[in-house]
């Protein structure tokens, strides 16, 4: 076939297959990044001539170095039992103003380990505790790394003295379970799930009830299995009298109006959606604001609730319940013997509604 004398130039242009980018795990690559760092970090430290002190000092004060990198360095260390310098590693941050409230609980942990005296341990524990003070964030973060050490023991007695200072603090709670699991102790499995069943009351916790429940009973089948009727009885007794609750409101309604929910407490302290926790233990644990039709919810609970008069506020802010009416549910003592249950269907529209319930056998001490 003739040509038409044309001549064609390649093209300039290759066609070549997509490949998409490949998935990238942010957390392998910081992981992978800190692994890195730590060897850097030991590598100058051990190709230093000086003495080991110094040779941290000199590594640490060049500030290139995260805490991460120094904590996963002193792990290799702690793996291979070389406490000494361990040690060494975290007194030198210390020295260079890197303090960090995990420090102190490792340093403490490594000395024991490296049979230091006990006094030299009890004056590092005591900086900690000034150190750490009203820092309960600071608490856990050190407890989760004592894991990381495999010292559940040490890692339970943080998450004990964070939850003293802060007991409403879901947080707290939910790394002490970790921590309780980890270590297979029952007292620490039991300590744990009865702080959540009693304090833990943000969204969802009926799961974590839940949940903690289902621990407990089946740690008390495993006690029972295992031949120790007194730590089931034990494990059984913790579970009913972490489920009691002294005082119990919840007011409910259809509609979409805005409704609520306020409880004065025998000591004054008021209860509210500008003030959701007291002194006495008192949490709103539900609230709605209306605006969509349905049925609407706010709920009140005290577990230890001091005895005295309580005063329960249902008052109107806008829109409409459909009946006009709200439903008050009442429970005092429950999940006890001499459980109390109580319902009223007060009107609410022009004024607000008062209803005033005594809680007789209350648990709970007034606190200011």
């Amino acid at each position: 076939m003739p040509t038409s004398g044309v001549r064609h130039r390649r093209s300039p242009y290759r066609l070549v297959s997509f490949q998409p980018p490949a998935k990238t795990n942010p957390q392998s690559e910081r992981k992978a990044r800190t692994e890195k760092r730590a060897s850097e970090l030991q590598a100058i430290v051990s190709g230093s001539s000086e003495a080991l002190p110094v040779a941290w000092d000199n590594a640490l004060k060049t500030g290139q170095f995260s805490s991460e990198d120094l904590l996963t360095a002193i792990g290799r260390l702690h793996d291979r039992k070389n406490f000494e310098s361990a040690i060494e590693a975290i007194e030198s941050a210390l020295r260079n103003n890197q303090a960090q409230t995990w420090m102190y609980d490792v340093l403490a942990m490594e000395m024991k380990l490296a049979g230091r005296p006990q006094d030299q341990i009890d004056r590092v524990l005591l900086s900690r505790i000034d150190f750490a003070a009203g820092n309960e964030a600071q608490m856990l973060v050190t407890a989760s790394y004592m894991a990381r050490f495999g010292a559940y023991d040490q890692a339970i007695e943080i998450c004990r003295e964070a939850a003293k200072r802060n007991p409403w603090q879901p947080a707290t709670w939910g790394l002490a379970r970790r921590m309780a699991d980890g270590s297979h102790n029952p007292e620490a499995i039991i300590w744990s799930r009865v702080g959540t069943i009693q304090r833990v009351w943000t969204d969802g916790f009926e799961d974590e009830h839940a949940e903690a429940i289902t621990v407990l009973r089946d740690l008390e089948q495993k006690m029972t299995a295992a031949g120790n009727p007194k730590m089931a009885s034990r494990v059984r007794g913790a579970m009913e009298s972490a489920r009691k609750r002294d005082l119990r409101i919840r007011v409910s309604w259809v509609g979409d109006a805005d409704i609520d929910l306020t409880v004065n407490e025998p000591n004054g302290q008021r209860c509210s959606r500008k003030s959701r926790l007291t002194s006495n233990g008192g949490m709103l644990i539900r609230q709605s604001n209306g605006g969509k039709q349905g049925r609407h919810i706010e709920e009140y609970v005290c577990v230890e609730a001091p005895s005295g008069e309580y005063e329960i506020k249902v008052g109107y802010i806008l829109g409409r319940v459909i009946t006009g009416k709200v439903k008050v549910d009442i429970v005092r003592y429950q999940n006890t013997d001499h459980e109390k249950t109580s319902s009223l269907s007060p009107e609410v529209a022009e004024r607000d509604a008062i209803i005033k319930v005594v809680v007789a056998q209350g648990r709970g001490t007034v606190r200011k």
